[in-house]
């Protein structure tokens, strides 16, 4: 878990830096006061559902694959609704919100899927 942590930290911060470039020097007319708090969130949730899958995981790993595609479902309503909560209360930025949302769902999805197929694989080969 260390170092999923440690990872995820570099990516977050990663993503803060190019954020930074990209609204700084290319699309300053997008900038959402938001973007920090959405890197922390996904950072939050990201930490606590893989947390939550690697106990589930060792535990039964029937009770995971059910746990993961309810997992995943569970992300995507809570994701649409903090877009559509936000556009309800912003409609003037509600196309660059989506964009950073979706962006940032695809790359924390991708860096945990990753990392939980890392694991399974090693978790087979000991098996």
């Amino acid at each position: 878990m260390k170092s999923f942590i440690a990872r995820l930290t570099a990516l977050t911060l990663a993503l803060a830096l190019i954020g930074w470039l990209v609204f700084s020097m290319f699309l300053p007319e997008y900038y959402l006061p938001v973007f920090p708090f959405l890197l922390a969130f996904f950072y939050a949730a990201t930490t606590g559902i893989h947390a939550y899958q690697l106990s589930v995981a060792k535990k039964d790993i029937g009770k995971f694959a059910r746990s993961n595609m309810l997992i995943t479902f569970i992300k995507l309503m809570v994701y649409s609704i903090i877009a559509v909560v936000y556009i309800l209360i912003d409609r003037e930025n509600a196309v660059p919100f989506v964009v950073v949302l979706m962006t940032l769902y695809l790359v924390y999805t991708f860096f945990e899927v990753s990392n939980l197929t890392r694991i399974s694989k090693k978790d087979s080969k000991k098996k």
